[in-house]
């Protein structure tokens, strides 16, 4: 959804949204507490999604370095009435050249993020650096 505020709009089935948790005391993260305050607040779970106005948003724990950052320097941006934090394109593209989520998918999104003109590239080549990213 990031992807909206600074490319043309791609289909996508959910909004995902990266958040901090504490710490797992095991090997398994537990989204355990997200989920009781969707119920609390009558929200529908299906699946790993919560429906919250008729949208499904998953919520992906902050999983690495990258991805904390992507969090701490997200900018805040008008979605209609609402205020919203959204991932930085530069960010946007780190996370999807992490050798984990190299997809095609993900590969063509970077294209046009960096066609977008919307991309620090000193900042870019920062990250690549740091997380020793490759295209």
């Amino acid at each position: 959804m990031a992807l909206v505020f600074w490319i043309e709009p791609v289909p996508t089935y959910d909004l995902d949204v990266l958040v901090f948790l504490p710490e797992p005391t095991g090997a398994i993260v537990s989204l355990d507490r997200i989920y009781e305050w969707a119920r609390k607040r009558n929200y529908r779970i299906d699946k790993e999604h919560i429906v919250i106005g008729g949208i499904p948003v998953q919520f992906l724990p902050a999983h690495n370095e990258i991805a904390d950052e992507a969090i701490e320097t997200a900018v805040a941006m008008a979605y209609g009435n609402v205020e919203v934090r959204v991932v930085r394109p530069e960010y946007l593209i780190a996370l999807y050249l992490e050798p984990s989520a190299k997809t095609l998918k993900r590969r063509e999104r970077t294209a046009a993020l960096l066609d977008s003109g919307k991309v620090d590239s000193a900042v870019l080549q920062t990250l690549m650096s740091r997380f020793k990213l490759t295209f």
